[in-house]
């Protein structure tokens, strides 16, 4: 597949353009094998991208967030029509309650049609890129998965290769409420942001179950589980939130942290001090890392043969119609 580096800048400016300057309506950035790729679902996909990107420690540059959100968008396109012409289906009850929890979340349909509109989509819009979603994961777990193989010497031999791989370092266990805003919020976004995160800070500083909370007003991707992030090293997401993290002590409940993504308040649950796993303690996790280590191998051997063969062609997002997108 060809370098999307300077669509990627593209979007960019079509994305920073005022509100006001552009169209409700949502267009279509591009085309894979005939299917359309629209700017909502760019728009909805970049918090994500950009949360994964900062969490390796560097704040990520715009064009390579919508680069790679470009790229994730055009592989969950190529994995569904694969896993239509194999007469795959998706799970219709678990796109249901994916969107039960968004509906939820976003605090009511009327509240979801709302946001949905301001990016141009629709529900049946919503339903059919979850549907998507769900049948790339159907794919993954019935074409992928089933042909990786990892034996218990093999993970015997990596466990003994590689030792310092199992030296764990101060750990946290925490709890996370995230109020979410999008990309180049105005300032009445985050005032709306900042309120209810201040809301929620109240409740639970009141003595209000954080779990319960957390589910019920989170945006974050641990809100179903009670914004539980399990156990996290220092470096393994944004200093922002790790540094409050280990300086609170256990049962605490941080202030409201604001970052580029939202507004969030964390509760530490438990600490954990540095250790080496033993292998009994490594077993399961290890041979399910080595799993999904061959199934990304297996799969991006499927995405490079796809897009061999795929036909994508590109269209200038609004404001930058003048541009040539097939450059670079």
């Amino acid at each position: 597949m060809k370098r999307f580096r300077l669509w990627a800048v593209l979007l960019v400016v079509s994305f920073a353009l005022p509100l006001a300057a552009q169209e409700k309506k949502s267009t279509v950035i591009l085309t894979v094998n005939d299917q359309p790729v629209y700017s909502w679902e760019i728009a909805l996909l970049i918090p994500q991208v950009q949360s994964e990107l900062a969490g390796r420690g560097t704040p990520p540059k715009r064009e390579d967030v919508i680069d790679m959100t470009v790229r994730r968008v055009i592989n969950s396109r190529l994995l569904g029509q694969e896993a239509r012409r194999r007469n795959l289906k998706p799970d219709s009850g678990r796109v249901d309650a994916a969107l039960a929890q968004l509906e939820a979340q976003a605090g009511g349909r009327d509240e979801l049609d709302t946001s949905l509109g301001r990016l141009g989509a629709t529900y049946e819009q919503l339903r059919a890129n979850f549907s998507e979603k769900d049948l790339v994961q159907v794919f993954l777990t019935t074409q992928i998965e089933p042909q990786v193989l990892v034996t218990a010497e093999e993970v015997a031999a990596y466990y003994d290769a590689n030792p310092e791989e199992f030296d764990r370092p101060d750990m946290v266990r925490a709890r996370h409420i995230l109020i979410r805003l999008m990309p180049n919020p105005t300032a009445a976004d985050k005032k709306e942001a900042r309120a209810r995160a201040t809301a929620a800070h109240q409740r639970v500083v009141a003595g209000e179950n954080f779990a319960l909370v957390a589910t019920e007003v989170s945006e974050g991707r641990e809100a179903s589980n009670g914004g539980d992030m399990g156990f996290f090293a220092r470096d393994s997401m944004m200093p922002a939130l790790t540094d409050v993290a280990f300086a609170l002590e256990i049962g605490q409940i941080s202030n409201i942290i604001e970052t580029q993504f939202g507004f969030h308040i964390l509760k530490v649950e438990e600490k954990r001090a540095a250790s080496k796993m033993t292998f009994e303690e490594a077993k399961a996790p290890l041979r399910q890392f080595l799993i999904e280590n061959r199934s990304r191998e297996k799969l991006a051997a499927v995405l490079a043969e796809l897009s061999e063969t795929a036909t994508i062609v590109k269209n200038a997002p609004p404001g930058v119609a003048s541009a040539n997108p097939n450059g670079g």
